[in-house]
């Protein structure tokens, strides 16, 4: 059923994505050693990574890092340590192969029908991911630019020796695509996986044609014509986020279909598009006013570095200078909640996500 909130996990439940699920499994079944799946939010990254990953039938790992304490070494080996035990709890035989290997590991414990890891040595996970390479485990961490300081660095130095000197393949991706190219050190000499050659994958938005495709055979699944000029008032409403079309089409089924349902989704899909920015906003304390501003001006269409300029030293009652803005957009283009569009000469930038620019223009 395409109207279904959880991640996917069969090819026939995806919609459209051929193209990039056949390149992520040839990736993943020709062994490249780093892939990155980016993608702004609720694109369907999550979704993509399972079924490329039971198709390949090879072994694997989901970390998933939303929400992680960016800073814990020991949050990052609890959530490798319930990633682990989930796909081992269904591969008992596996379990079995593994655990003369695991159990001369420093820091880990075999009980029951999983492991359990101490954060305390660094070298546990080196050597508890050697241990998995010998069976060709493929290893992905969701949402990887939700680790960051020292935790995210020994993260990262842990790729970077898997790469230069492992067999072990690694997929990462990433929602705040500026933040996962940082991850990946695609710009910066001294971030561990700098020079590191990797494989890039897209996830876009669904076009029109899409959207409303999308929307007519997932009613149909469920033995419903929808009206057209409802489907159309969805898609201009919530545009080609797959996310948001899914929780349209799952309210439509819980409640009915009418113009009444989109106004409930935005509603709804508003409070959590706010929660998400609330988040990045709450290590940020200090300049949270300033993106708030720079955010409702975009949302009101005041949009190009002048007006966001005038917009914000109105705001401020004092003169800003051009360093700092170009600081606090860099910010917000890294995090996906805005995106940079180039015509000619002429700049402008825009709310990344329908949702979250109805939520900002209230």
């Amino acid at each position: 059923m395409y109207f279904d909130e959880r991640p996917k996990v069969r090819r026939d439940d995806l919609y459209d994505r051929e193209r990039e699920l056949g390149e992520l499994l040839s990736s993943i079944n020709s062994r490249k050693p780093l892939i990155l799946l980016k993608g702004i939010r609720r694109l369907g990254k999550t979704s993509l990574l399972r079924v490329a990953l039971n198709e390949a039938k090879l072994p694997h790992v989901i970390v998933d890092l939303r929400g992680v304490n960016p800073n814990s070494r020991r949050d990052l080996y609890l959530r490798f340590q319930a990633a682990l035990n989930e796909y081992l709890s269904k591969n008992a035989p596996l379990l079995k192969r593994l655990k003369d290997r695991i159990k001369l590991i420093d820091g880990v414990r075999i009980s029951g029908v999983g492991v359990s890891l101490s954060w305390k040595n660094p070298e546990t996970l080196y050597s508890l991911i050697s241990a998995l390479e010998s069976e060709g485990f493929v290893i992905a961490f969701d949402e990887v630019q939700e680790i960051r300081g020292p935790a995210g660095k020994e993260l990262a130095s842990l790729i970077a020796h898997f790469y230069d000197y492992g067999e072990t393949s690694f997929i990462l991706t990433g929602s705040e695509v500026g933040l996962l190219y940082d991850f990946a050190g695609i710009e910066d000499p001294t971030a561990p996986l700098y020079g590191r050659v990797f494989h890039e994958i897209e996830l876009s938005r669904f076009s029109r044609e899409q959207s409303l495709d999308f929307l007519r055979k997932g009613f149909e699944q469920a033995g419903i014509k929808a009206p057209e000029e409802i489907l159309e008032d969805a898609v201009n409403r919530l545009d080609g986020i797959v996310g948001w079309l899914v929780k349209f089409g799952v309210i439509s089924l819980r409640e009915g279909l009418s113009r009444r349902t989109v106004d409930r989704v935005l509603e709804e899909a508003s409070k959590m598009a706010l929660g998400e920015l609330d988040r990045f906003l709450e290590k940020r304390p200090l300049a949270r006013k300033r993106y708030l501003a720079i955010l409702h001006a975009i949302a009101r269409g005041r949009n190009t570095w002048s007006e966001l300029k005038t917009e914000l030293e109105k705001a401020e009652k004092r003169e800003i200078t051009d360093a700092t803005l170009a600081r606090l957009l860099d910010a917000l283009l890294k995090a996906s909640f805005i995106e940079k569009k180039i015509n000619g000469r002429n700049i402008t930038y825009q709310i990344a996500d329908p949702v979250l620019e109805f939520a900002l223009r209230r």
